[in-house]
């Protein structure tokens, strides 16, 4: 794994590390003993910052990666002898539905997180996500057809070209259908929208695949998150991000401690290292990803908010309608 720190010499790296040992906190010396289990739907992310992580604190960052649906369902299989020490980058419904599985922390920089972004006691922000945009291959669709509205993709000449990530795989796909549903005004128009939409999906099982997918030309169009859309683009890759007209959210993935996980102290220093401007910053600058906090500047070229067509659903709304939502996607997924 390579290093975002720049070189220096071995003898000053352990040094450091030392004097960082000798002021260190009982908690942080008994974390060190052990490594700190990381589930995460953002593999790369966590990768980018475990080896900054271990310069600063001296723990070693283990890593499991999957859907956030998954990861849920895994904690909970889990919750008689947790392995896990915490969650990064999953979907902040699924850990509301679920908090007996979790426990909150307030992390040391709380107070530079942004108001409107801490809607839940239960998690802890990790980076801004425009979770559904849709990403276009403009070789495969012309500048005339591609659609500008979530309806549009209830279109039948759209089916089997559309990548969806799936509601039960994907904490970004269970935001994009509540978004669905939600912007239609009335929860069965909704529905009857979103089925119509869904008998043109392809259902990849992750986030990753549809980008992806898309990029290479698989799918014409995919259902997605900006950041992961962008870096296709600045790749060389033929896509073009389209913001629904209708409305998309304006929301923060989430992270937080696993009930009784075997490394809380480790497993807090990393959520207080991601909060901090040196972890936001890794985030923005490799990822692409808006920042958490107001004193770090977004991703260069990103669209202001204010000429984004917001309409983020009420958390409440969100948070009472995902389970029964999900319960009623599965139904939809296997007729």
């Amino acid at each position: 794994m390579t290093s975002l720190t720049p070189r220096v010499s071995r003898r000053l790296v352990l040094g450091g590390l030392a004097g960082s040992a000798a002021l260190a906190s009982p908690g942080l010396l008994r974390a060190q003993a052990k490594p700190v289990v990381v589930y995460t739907a953002f593999v790369e992310a966590v990768n980018a910052i475990a080896p900054v992580f271990k310069a600063k604190t001296g723990l070693d960052l283990q890593i499991v990666a999957a859907g956030s649906g998954e990861l849920v369902r895994r904690v909970r299989a889990e919750s008689q002898r947790p392995l896990g020490d915490c969650v990064i980058s999953v979907g902040g419904e699924g850990i509301d539905a679920a908090k007996e599985l979790f426990t909150s922390y307030v992390t040391k920089d709380d107070a530079a997180i942004r108001a409107d972004l801490k809607v839940s006691p239960a998690w802890v922000p990790f980076s801004v996500t425009l979770a559904g945009v849709l990403a276009v291959n403009t070789r495969l669709v012309p500048e005339a057809e591609i659609p500008t509205t979530w309806a549009d993709l209830a279109n039948p000449k759209w089916k089997g070209k559309i990548a969806f990530a799936g509601s039960d795989k994907s904490g970004s796909a269970l935001i994009q259908m509540l978004q669905i549903i939600y912007t239609a005004g009335d929860t069965e128009k909704g529905w009857e929208l979103f089925g119509r939409m869904f008998d043109n999906f392809v259902v990849t099982g992750s986030s990753g695949a549809v980008s992806r997918g898309a990029a290479q030309g698989e799918y014409a169009i995919g259902i997605t998150l900006e950041d992961n859309a962008t870096r296709f683009i600045e790749g060389g890759s033929p896509l073009k991000i389209i913001y629904p007209k209708e409305g998309i959210s304006f929301a923060a993935d989430a992270m937080t401690l696993v009930a009784n996980g075997p490394n809380p102290d480790g497993a807090k220093a990393l959520l207080d290292f991601i909060v901090s401007t040196e972890g936001q910053t890794i985030i923005v600058e490799k990822f692409g990803r808006r920042p958490i906090r107001n004193d770090i500047p977004g991703p260069k070229g990103a669209l202001s908010v204010t000429d984004l067509p917001v309409k983020n659903p009420p958390v409440a709304w969100s948070n009472a309608n995902s389970k029964p939502f999900l319960d009623r996607y599965l139904r939809l997924a296997r007729r």
